[in-house]
């Protein structure tokens, strides 16, 4: 199992990044990820067996009780690698800030002997890979939002062999209630 710990985007939220990535598309050409799968990744653990899920899930749980829900904001376009290849994301800012969630988590990952990726960790969503971009990007509307859940995550390839992020267990933030 190919897994991942992140955040879900709120409908109404999901529906800009929609609209930013349908808006860029007309500017950036590239492989642009379904809707749907729009999220904020925490922590990659890559392939896991599937007898480890229960021990991902305590990982991400223990770690989300002690983190505050946080409050996200999409903070405009950017890209990752290359200008001719590159992976064309919005940036998120988070208050507090995610990165020792981050640390935490691959921490207790690596403690619990299950894979880690380190990072670097920058908060954001992937819009598109093999992206050709633009000089000039649109402006991306100022869109802030709580979260008070986070999830493992599956990513695998459909019957179509599309790829899909699946939520497999979901986890509260320490003051969270409800919501996304």
């Amino acid at each position: 199992m190919r897994l991942f710990f992140g955040l879900s985007l709120p409908d109404d939220v999901r529906s800009v990044t929609r609209a930013c990535a349908e808006e860029a598309a007309q500017r950036v050409p590239g492989r642009y990820a379904l809707p749907e799968n729009h999220h904020i990744t925490l922590a990659f653990l890559g392939d896991v067996p599937e007898k480890r899920l229960g021990d991902a899930r305590d990982v991400l749980a223990r770690c989300a009780a002690a983190f505050p829900a946080p409050v996200l904001s999409l903070d405009g376009f950017d890209c990752f690698g290359r200008r001719t290849n590159g992976i064309l994301i919005l940036r998120v800012t988070s208050c507090p800030p995610l990165l020792p969630l981050h640390e935490q988590l691959v921490q207790a990952l690596t403690e619990a002997g299950l894979p880690a990726d380190p990072g670097p960790f920058a908060p954001h969503i992937t819009l598109a890979r093999h992206a050709v971009m633009a000089d000039a990007m649109p402006a991306c509307p100022p869109v802030s939002f709580s979260c008070t859940r986070a999830h493992v995550y599956l990513s695998a390839r459909d019957e179509a062999h599309v790829l899909r992020y699946t939520p497999l267990e979901t986890v509260c933030f320490s003051s969270a209630g409800s919501g996304n």
